[in-house]
C-alpha cells in the first residue's frame, strides 16, 4: 500500500487528518506533519524522517502539501530528486484525501494515487447556490 503523508502551514495537516479520520476512521500508512514556526532547517529533518520510514514501510509515498511554493512543498519536492518513489501533490483538500486514502489497495502506484488524488480534489470543489423554496428551508439535523 502506498504511503501518504499530509503537510503544510501551521495546523493544516493536523486539521485535515483529524477531519479524515472523523469521516473515514484511522487510516494506515498515513501521517500529518505540521509546519510551525521552528524553521526550515528542523522541518526539514521532520519531514525527510517521515518520508523515508514510509519509503522503508511501504516502498512509496504520496506528499500532499497545501500550496506550491511553500516550505513544506519545497522540502517534499527536494526529497523526489534522491527518492524517486516519492511524489508531491499540493493544493490539497479534504476531498482529495479521502478518496485518495479510501481507493489504495496492494496495486496502486504512487504515481496513480497522485493523480487519482489530483483528479478528485478539482472535483471536490463546487459554488453552490440554493435558490427558490428550498432556501427557506431549515437544514436536517445531519447538517444537509
Amino acid at each position: 500500500m502506498v504511503g501518504c503523508i499530509v503537510t503544510g502551514h501551521g495546523d493544516f495537516a493536523l486539521g485535515l487528518s483529524s477531519a479524515l479520520e472523523m469521516i473515514a476512521g484511522p487510516q494506515e500508512e498515513f501521517r500529518a506533519v505540521p509546519f510551525h514556526e521552528e524553521g526550515a532547517g528542523e522541518y526539514a529533518k521532520k519531514i525527510s524522517d517521515a518520508v523515508r520510514d514510509m519509503v522503508d514501510r511501504d516502498g512509496s509515498c504520496v506528499v500532499f502539501c497545501d500550496l506550491v511554493g511553500g516550505t513544506p512543498f519545497n522540502q517534499s519536492m527536494m526529497l523526489t530528486g534522491e527518492l524517486p518513489q516519492v511524489q508531491v501533490v499540493a493544493g490539497t483538500n479534504l476531498p482529495m484525501l479521502l478518496e485518495g486514502l479510501m481507493s489504495r489497495d496492494d496495486s496502486m502506484t504512487a504515481e496513480g494515487l497522485a493523480a487519482l488524488a489530483q483528479e478528485s480534489g478539482r472535483s471536490g470543489v463546487a459554488h453552490l447556490t440554493v435558490t427558490g423554496a428550498a432556501a427557506d428551508e431549515e437544514p436536517g439535523e445531519d447538517g444537509i
